[in-house]
């Protein structure tokens, strides 16, 4: 006699909510901010009530995007019951597909709200690069042709998590844009996407059974190996072109410190085979995107306190 699987228990409404908005990925949309404004506060032009806006902002549209992409991909059959979609609110019935997308509705209408008064305090190159962000938040699984389904998933995430999110957040605090704070956006952004292209090296086999393109599945593994690496190398030459630029923020090399952990990373996607080691890739780069974050911030502030006190 079979015995049928037990459903997991049912979570409280704050703990389902919780899972629906999946705060613990946030770091990708609040180290940006925090790098942007520690490299605005070097260069004598930090607002702190700013920085506090734009990570509500910031955090908003991220959940946002979460809730929108389980909507649209559970939409699409490709988060169905056998194979959970990131929360697994839909597909363990805790949520309606309707409720998620009410969810997501509401978090891109307060980050709109505080995007406006940003944009009043900032002026309309932010309310132009606000929509655009908006629009890239809807459109990368949403829409008749969604961007993360046609290959474009990677260059999106790079343009918005990294030179669109830092170089705007630093004209927030300063009103222009500098050489290095688009290089430093850059690094960030190229770490961003290099999540989630292990994400979808890992899911190669199931996104094209659904019919979903990304690069993953048109270079195969190996080109997605080179891929990686590729990411990953640009991220650190992105830094060493920033210390090129504006030699003062020197203490950002910190960030090699990380180095060790991204040459791991690289054998590991390069010879794992399964989908545990791909899902290792997946968590450890997001871990190293919060860990080359962390220690970039920590090197702008260095770098500020040595421009202080000299």
């Amino acid at each position: 006699m079979s015995v049928q699987a037990a459903s997991p228990p049912h979570p409280s409404l704050w703990q389902v909510w919780f899972r629906a908005v999946r705060p613990w990925s946030f770091t990708t949309s609040t180290i940006p901010i925090i790098a942007a404004s520690a490299l605005a506060l070097y260069d004598h032009a930090l607002d702190p009530l700013a920085l506090i806006v734009m990570l509500l902002a910031s955090m908003l549209t991220h959940a946002g995007c979460n809730m929108a992409n389980d909507y649209y991909d559970h939409r699409r059959g490709i988060d169905m019951s056998a194979i959970h979609g990131p929360s697994g609110v839909i597909q363990h019935q805790w949520l309606t597909p309707a409720q998620v997308l009410g969810g997501a509705i509401v978090s891109f209408a307060l980050a709109t709200v505080l995007g406006l008064w940003i944009v009043a305090m900032a002026g309309w190159p932010i309310f132009w690069l606000a929509l655009a962000s908006l629009a890239a938040a809807y459109l990368y699984t949403g829409g008749p042709a969604p961007l993360g389904y046609l290959a474009l998933g990677e260059v999106t995430v790079f343009i918005f998590m990294g030179p669109g999110m830092i170089g705007g957040a630093y004209y927030v605090n300063t009103g222009h844009l500098t050489a290095a704070s688009l290089l430093l956006g850059a690094a960030i952004g190229f770490l961003a996407a290099a999540i989630l292209h292990a994400n979808n090296v890992r899911d190669i086999e199931r996104d094209r059974g659904k019919g979903k393109r990304t690069i993953a599945i048109l270079t195969g593994r190996r080109g997605s190996t080179i891929e990686y690496a590729l990411l990953l190398a640009l991220t650190y030459a992105s830094i060493v072109a920033m210390i090129a630029v504006q030699p003062g923020v020197w203490p950002v090399v910190l960030v090699g410190a990380t180095i060790p952990a991204a040459l791991r990373l690289y054998r590991k996607i390069a010879f794992g085979e399964t989908t545990a080691d791909l899902n290792l890739v997946l968590r450890k780069t997001a871990g190293l995107h919060l860990q080359f974050g962390a220690l970039a911030i920590a090197g702008l502030l260095v770098a500020t306190a040595l421009e202080r006190w000299r």
